[in-house]
């Protein structure tokens, strides 16, 4: 008889946490994020420098909270000696485009570094994809064709 009881114990236990986490699921996913990492180095002429480029950088491409829109991470430019702290350059600073590509625009507080960052193709993952990089400052343009792009939540 016992054996019942801890049989039964053990199975209501077991259906009332199936029953919290299903409602904890359910309420938490309309708050789910899209969020977007980019991360890589490949070469481009800035300022009429031939120089390596890198960056990693992360957005938040849709959310309901107040993050929505928001990037933040590093760029630098190597013979050039810049490395920088960026963030969204204006709002929202990541664009999901028709072909399920992004575009990211990310700037220095200094205004040092200035640049649009795009994936060519949908997101893989892996270092295999191509993410290209247009700069007003440094001026120039380079392709990172090793690149990290990940996306998660709702979007991915």
């Amino acid at each position: 008889m016992r054996r019942i009881a801890d049989t039964t114990t053990v199975l209501l236990l077991t259906v009332f946490t199936s029953l919290i986490m299903a409602a904890a699921v359910g309420v938490a996913q309309p708050n789910n994020s899209e969020q977007v990492v980019f991360s890589g180095t490949g070469f481009g002429t800035f300022d009429g420098t031939p120089t390596p480029v890198g960056f990693w950088i992360w957005c938040e491409a849709e959310s309901e909270n107040p993050y929505a829109g928001e990037c933040a991470g590093s760029m630098y430019f190597y013979a050039l000696r810049i490395t920088k702290h960026v963030i969204d350059a204006e709002e929202p600073g990541i664009v999901e485009n028709a072909d399920e590509s992004y575009t990211m625009h990310v700037a220095s507080t200094d205004g040092s570094v200035d640049c649009f960052l795009t994936n060519e193709e949908p997101t893989r993952n892996g270092p295999r994809n191509t993410v290209d990089v247009e700069c007003g400052a440094p001026a120039g343009s380079g392709t990172s064709t090793r690149a990290v792009v990940k996306v998660t939540g709702p979007g991915d």
